[in-house]
């Protein structure tokens, strides 16, 4: 690695195992009816915090060091798996997304946080609301979306689905492959020294 490379990072928040089975078993029953151009592959789901876009090494380097720090400072906060929704036309949607419940004012303030202390290094924040969650599928290829049936075919009631929220994860993306991926570094909560996992 040169510090001339480019590479296409973003921040995110992983989800755990349980959960990405659940959404993968919904792209596994309702993805040959429910007629996507691409849908998300499971080890890819994530709520992203930030897109930072083409960065050097040596920007990766300095993103690490200021994310180290900050998310030090957070403590863990739990959310749920909620609902499912969708971006764009209601019969032909251009994103398929899965909703979180919980502590979303603690994802908020982590989410000001991390776009805050990156903003010194020219990562300009978006200029609309935050709005967190995880992308399933993408480009509906037909007009006959069944969007009134999104609440019967997944439902959190009676389930499982929340878990604690102890990470972020400065993510790699690759284009072309599957999964796309690949997570450079993982930043954990509340320890003295902002721990980091580099891979």
């Amino acid at each position: 690695m040169t510090s001339a490379a480019n590479y296409r990072l973003f921040i995110a928040l992983p989800l755990p195992v349980k959960q990405r089975g659940v959404l993968a078993h919904l792209r596994d029953t309702m993805g040959q009816q429910w007629l996507f151009q691409h849908w998300v592959h499971p080890a890819d789901y994530h709520i992203t915090l930030q897109f930072l876009g083409a960065c050097t090494f040596r920007q990766s380097r300095e993103v690490k060091q200021v994310l180290k720090h900050v998310i030090a400072k957070q403590t863990p906060f739990s959310l749920i798996l909620e609902e499912i929704r969708f971006f764009g036309v209601p019969t032909r949607p251009r994103i398929l997304w899965a909703g979180v419940g919980g502590e979303k004012d603690r994802l908020q303030a982590l989410y000001e946080s991390v776009t805050d202390c990156l903003s010194p290094l020219g990562f300009a924040k978006e200029n609309r609301p935050y709005c967190p969650h995880i992308t399933l599928a993408k480009k509906y290829k037909k007009n006959d979306f069944p969007h009134q049936e999104l609440d019967t075919v997944f439902s959190p009631h009676g389930r499982k689905l929340d878990w604690t929220v102890g990470e972020v994860v400065l993510y790699q993306t690759h284009l072309y492959q599957s999964p796309m991926y690949q997570p450079l570094a993982v930043f954990r909560m509340g320890e003295e020294k902002g721990a980091v996992t580099d891979s």
